[in-house]
């Protein structure tokens, strides 16, 4: 059986990762190829708030790493929106390459693993309080 310390050091460790992810895929996006078919598309307003919502997830990290409950609702919140926005957003104006596509891949991965954490293990209890 895992203690709930071994699960902390777990939901910790996926923040710190998630932070590395966003950093790598953020940095492989500004310094990839450019390509002019997709310079030349203006960008949507959904866009635009998928950026604002993805800066806003920001804070939140540090909310969930110190166990703040406040912090639960609005990374749930903030994942939903992700997903609505992810779902009405025009194609990509940067060039997927695997790098890329991989780093997305895995923090989706990860930030599911933070949900399942957050609602179906003792660490929700940490935000019950």
């Amino acid at each position: 059986m895992t203690s709930v310390k071994e699960l902390e050091t777990v939901f910790k460790s996926l923040i710190i990762l998630t932070v590395v992810i966003v950093g790598a895929t953020f940095t492989v996006a500004l310094f990839g190829p450019d390509d002019e078919k997709y310079s030349e598309q203006g960008l949507s307003q959904v866009v635009y708030i998928g950026a604002f919502v993805n800066l806003l997830k920001v804070p939140t990290w540090a909310l969930l790493y110190k166990f703040i409950p406040l912090g639960r609702t609005i990374f749930t919140v903030l994942i939903t929106l992700s997903v609505i926005v992810m779902f009405l957003s025009p194609e990509y104006y940067v060039p997927n390459g695997p790098i890329f596509d991989a780093l997305k891949w895995m923090n989706g991965a990860v930030t599911g693993a933070i949900l399942a954490m957050l609602y179906l293990t003792e660490i929700r209890e940490r935000f019950d309080r």
